[in-house]
């Protein structure tokens, strides 16, 4: 089953008013102002500024866990 089958697959099977919603923030996404990629650019300097930054967190034993870390996402958005 293709990626496209599957989704319409799963629109099929959803209630009504489920469709709606997936409907209603489709139609936003096309229709919003805002760029598609919420991720704008950085430069070399930016990246390997983050990265020390990062490297010392994990050094401070300031770094998570990321079973943990994946872990508290899903329970936030409701997805565990």
């Amino acid at each position: 089953m293709s990626t496209i089958e599957a989704t319409v697959s799963m629109l099929e099977a959803m209630p009504e008013e489920a469709r709606v919603k997936v409907f209603e923030y489709t139609q936003q996404i096309f229709t919003s102002r805002k760029p598609a990629n919420p991720f704008v650019p950085v430069g070399e300097k930016e990246v390997l500024s983050t990265l020390a930054w990062s490297r010392q967190q994990i050094a401070e034993g300031k770094g998570l866990d990321m079973e943990e870390a994946l872990n508290g996402l899903g329970e936030r958005h409701g997805f565990l």
